[in-house]
Parts: C-alpha cells; sequence; structure tokens
C-alpha cells in the first residue's frame, strides 16, 4: 500500500505537476486474508460451516473496501488548505543539567498579508502547567527568513514530553498582527537534536486547546464491529484554575439564589474551579442515529490522563463506510462542562494523520493501529 502522502512540499510538488483536479486518488492495499486461529477445527461439519461464513464475510469486506475506494476518490484538498510557508526549528534536552535547547532557525515560500509586510517574528510558547513565552528579535519581510536564534529553559523532561510548542508568527506594520501558527508536540524530545519543517497555518479565531489523545483502532469483519481504545490525553489545560470575576459573580448570584430559596445562612469564600476530563465517542454510518459512548471522568496529573477504555460499535453495514468522532470535555466542580477540541476519524477527515489511521485500520481487518492525534476546534 502506497504511503499516505502528507500535506508539504511533497504535496505541492504534485499539485504543480499534476493536470487533474486538486485532489488526490487514494488506494488501499490489498486485503490481508483473515487468520486461520479465528475458524473452529473441532469438527470438519463446523469447520465448513465456518468458512463458509468466513467467506461470507470476507465478501462483504471487499465489498466494503470498494466503497472505500470510490469515497477515496473523492478525498480533495479542503479551502483551509493555503500554503504560508514553513518554520524550521531544532529542538534537543541535555540530561545532565536538565535543559531544552529551542533553536527557530529559519522560514521559506512565507506568504502574508501585502499591507504588512514591513517586519515579521515569532511568539513561542512552551505549553507546561505555567506556560513559558517568548519572542524572536524583528525580521525585515522576505518569503525567505534566517532567524538563528536559540532559546534555553532548565525543566524537566518528564513535564516537556506532556506538553508542546506553539510558534506564531506576527506581522509588525501598521499594527501587530498574528498571521500564522504552528504547533510542535515535544513528546518525541531527547538527547539527540532534532529538526523539524513545520507548516503555518491560518491562526484559529476560537479559543484553541493544544492537547492529544492517544487511540487505538481494530476492524473485526467478522463480528462486524469497531473497536475504539482510548488509552490516554496529554498536555491538558491545568485541572484548577480560578474563575474570573464575571464567572465568579454569576455563581455568587446563583448561590444566593438558592440559599435565600431554602432560607440558608453561609459565608462566601474564593472559588475555584477544579477540572476532570473525559472522552465522547461517537460513530456516524448510513444516516442511523448516533451511537455514544463516554469514558470515565478523570483528574489530569502532570497534563495526563490515562483511560485504557475499550468501546465497540455494531457497524450497521459491512459495505458503507463509517466514520468516528471523539470529543475531549473538561467538566469544572461547578458542573461546567466545555469541550476542549475534537477527532474525526474516517476518510474524510481533514487530519491526515487520521485518515492514515482509518485506511491502515480497514485495509487490514484484525490489526490494532495505534496513533496520537492533536485536538481539532470543536
Amino acid at each position: 500500500m502506497p504511503a499516505y502522502i502528507s500535506p508539504g512540499a511533497a504535496r505541492r510538488d504534485a499539485l504543480k505537476s499534476s493536470p487533474q483536479s486538486p485532489g488526490w486518488t487514494l488506494k488501499p492495499g490489498n486485503q490481508r486474508r483473515l487468520s486461520s486461529s479465528m475458524l473452529d477445527l473441532a469438527s470438519p461439519q463446523s469447520h465448513m460451516q465456518r468458512i463458509d461464513s468466513t467467506s461470507s464475510t470476507v465478501s462483504s469486506a471487499s465489498s466494503m473496501m470498494s466503497s472505500i475506494e470510490s469515497s477515496l476518490e473523492s478525498i480533495a484538498l479542503s479551502g483551509d488548505e493555503q500554503e504560508l510557508g514553513k518554520v524550521c526549528v531544532r529542538v534537543r534536552y541535555q540530561q545532565d543539567v536538565e535543559q531544552v535547547w529551542i533553536t527557530l532557525v529559519q522560514c521559506s515560500d512565507l506568504v502574508v498579508h501585502p499591507d504588512e509586510e514591513q517586519k515579521v517574528g515569532f511568539k513561542a510558547i512552551l505549553t507546561v502547567p505555567k506556560p513559558i513565552q517568548f519572542k524572536t528579535t524583528l525580521k525585515e519581510y522576505h518569503q525567505n527568513v534566517a532567524f538563528m536564534e536559540t532559546f534555553v529553559f532548565a525543566l524537566r523532561l518528564q513535564q516537556l514530553q506532556s506538553s508542546a510548542l506553539v510558534l506564531r508568527l506576527q506581522t509588525h506594520g501598521p499594527r501587530k498582527r498574528t498571521a500564522a501558527e504552528c504547533v510542535l508536540s515535544l513528546r518525541q524530545l531527547g538527547p539527540q537534536e532534532s529538526e523539524h519543517w513545520l507548516d503555518l497555518q491560518q491562526p484559529s479565531k476560537s479559543s484553541v486547546c493544544h492537547s492529544e489523545l492517544h487511540l487505538s483502532t481494530l476492524f473485526q469483519p467478522v463480528s462486524g464491529r469497531i473497536q475504539v481504545k482510548i488509552l490516554a490525553a496529554q498536555n491538558l489545560p491545568p485541572s484548577s484554575s480560578p474563575l474570573s470575576q464575571g464567572k465568579r459573580a454569576a455563581i455568587f448570584k446563583e448561590s444566593l439564589t438558592q440559599i435565600i430559596d431554602e432560607g440558608l445562612r453561609c459565608s462566601v469564600v474564593s472559588v475555584a474551579s477544579s477540572k476532570v476530563f473525559f472522552v465522547k465517542a461517537e460513530m456516524h454510518q448510513l444516516g442511523q442515529p448516533e451511537i455514544k459512548k463516554k469514558t470515565r471522568a478523570l483528574k489530569a496529573s502532570g497534563g495526563r490522563c490515562r483511560w485504557e477504555e475499550t468501546f465497540h460499535f455494531l457497524l450497521a453495514s459491512l459495505e458503507h463506510a463509517c466514520s468516528l468522532s471523539l470529543r475531549l470535555y473538561s467538566r469544572s466542580s461547578v458542573r461546567r462542562k466545555q469541550c476542549l477540541g475534537q477527532i474525526q476519524l474516517g476518510f474524510d477527515s481533514p487530519l491526515p494523520e487520521a485518515v492514515e489511521q482509518w485506511k491502515d485500520t480497514m485495509a487490514h481487518p484484525e490489526k490494532v493501529v495505534a496513533a496520537w492525534h492533536r485536538l481539532s476546534p470543536p
């Protein structure tokens, strides 16, 4: 099965050389035969009956793969795929002195609004429990801008590996404006210096959560179901944060009303919101009512939660493609629920990594496919 082409330089070259429409045609690889361990070998008769049943299931799965192939042919670049350029960053961790070294090297193929081309610079954020912000010097705008600036921070490796580096490109013309942004997960941070070319994207208009979910998927054609395991989440927002003055006033007013109604007396104390996190999973197929499942709510430790919970979704048909959406929620001690972000697994997912995991899962029955995914805005 050919490797899935992620957005970047390879995609740019492919689009320039191809006279066809801006979409790709992705064809799943050859379907594996089901393992013989799935057959009941106790008696020849049951063996023959189970083979007939398995053959029928394989045929249905084959039909599903044909449907999947046709769905893949319709995948095209979405409208927000406008390329703004790339930024090169190098990271490494010195274990003996517990320091992280971050070097912003350069930008290439940079494109910003023509009215704000005078100077550009990066504002960077390390999303540790107490976020650390730092900035580069301002440079004259060109399509290729060299920075070569190194920043060093004394932080524990375990804390860094559950966080991310957020880079925001800011233009300084008549006014300061965030023109693009990108995120680098520090999950693989280690002593060896690694270089990363990150695609700059349009900044999100809504509040963005940079959390990641670790998921595994398994396609079981014999039983006609999809298995999803919610493994863990990391880079979660602080589990305890003081409420704003407006929220504190609203909670006080609500509590005061309840106190008057019940004839109770109490003293008002400062309020803090203690958070727990949980994941909701939903399956969509054939326009059927959504099948929903939810993990238990857990408190985060060091910006991480680990669930290890498995859900099974029974497919309405093996001949039609389905998709799964997973949403991460936080809930405060005052029962306020907030969706932090989502991941859509399926062939029509806007995330290349999610498409790759789903394609691998459906093309290879009984294979467990695990991957980390960064949340998209809800």
